[in-house]
């Protein structure tokens, strides 16, 4: 296993592939000749599991440059509800919800589109604004370097993504019941199919793989009890279910696969539909994402 994970390493930082797929935030679309400028995408998502019911309000500005570089920061504000799995446990009783502000954000994105093999790159980084009591931050800043390779074989297009950064980002789909902070590498294999032009189905397998020693501030408990007394009782390694703060080996060690629907519903509105199985945490998560793309919005006025 050791020498498996090492390969993947080495692949990783010869082939310079970590994803866009995985980058925690909204990333504007790739700007063309006629739409450098200004953009805004509202994102709106929900996750739903047996810890908690959250839902995630985004907004990303940005601004395109030309058709291959483009910036945009942006605010993600959280909704969180804990189910009664997690309540009832004695660090989480006092406090059924976890709402709040998360890490402010500023990113940069690289795009080398090819008919042979398309390339993207992003770099995001976070400021500590969220508040680490709650889970939705680590009070320290972040960095995650993402980028994704891609071949079109007509409506068929396998891709593969991997990452390296110092905390478990989220995804379009995935609002994960923590925040981590701890060097970690992240993959994703899969491919999609356009099923017509408004419709398309996805599928991946994913893969975290942290590097020494992980904190883990848990968003659906309070602090209470120290982190060796409860990290002992974690079913499935599910730390965050029972500790507010924990700290170690392997706590963001992960793998799983996720399966989606991405709809068009005009030019301005898209949505994605899913479910994803942490086959090391023994979790069902379904997710969606609801997105209005305001820059384009704005544009077509302008243009008419």
């Amino acid at each position: 296993m050791t020498k498996f994970m090492s390969l993947k390493l080495w692949v990783l930082v010869v082939l310079l592939v970590p994803t866009l797929r995985s980058v925690a935030q909204t990333v504007p679309e790739p700007a063309t000749e006629r739409s450098r400028g200004f953009t805004e995408v509202e994102a709106f998502q929900g996750t739903l599991n047996s810890d908690e019911r959250l839902l995630k309000l985004d907004s990303a500005l940005g601004w395109d440059f030309n058709s291959h570089f483009s910036t945009f920061a942006g605010l993600p504000v959280y909704f969180d509800h804990l189910t009664s799995n997690t309540t009832t446990t004695p660090t989480a009783s006092s406090n059924p919800s976890h709402n709040g502000i998360g890490n402010a954000y500023l990113g940069f994105v690289l795009r080398e589109p090819n008919p042979r093999l398309s390339y993207a790159s992003a770099v995001t980084v976070t400021a500590p604004t969220g508040d680490t009591k709650k889970g939705l931050s680590t009070g320290r800043a972040t960095v995650n370097w993402d980028n994704h390779l891609e071949h079109a074989f007509h409506r068929f297009v396998p891709f593969f993504d991997g990452g390296l950064g110092n905390t478990v980002p989220d995804t379009a789909l995935i609002t994960r019941q923590f925040t981590s902070l701890g060097l970690v590498t992240h993959f994703q294999e899969g491919g999609g199919y356009l099923l017509s032009p408004h419709f398309a189905v996805d599928a991946s397998a994913y893969e975290i793989v942290p590097f020494g020693n992980q904190k883990v501030f848990s968003r659906l408990v309070v602090p209470s009890l120290p982190s060796q007394a409860a990290s002992a009782a974690a079913a499935h390694g599910r730390v965050f279910d029972v500790v507010a703060e924990a700290s170690g080996n392997g706590l963001t060690r992960e793998n799983g696969f996720s399966t989606w629907g991405s709809f068009e519903l005009s030019k301005i509105w898209t949505m994605d539909l899913g479910y994803t199985r942490s086959v090391t945490f023994a979790l069902n998560s379904f997710a969606f994402n609801l997105r209005m793309n305001v820059g384009r919005l704005l544009r077509s006025r302008t243009t008419l």
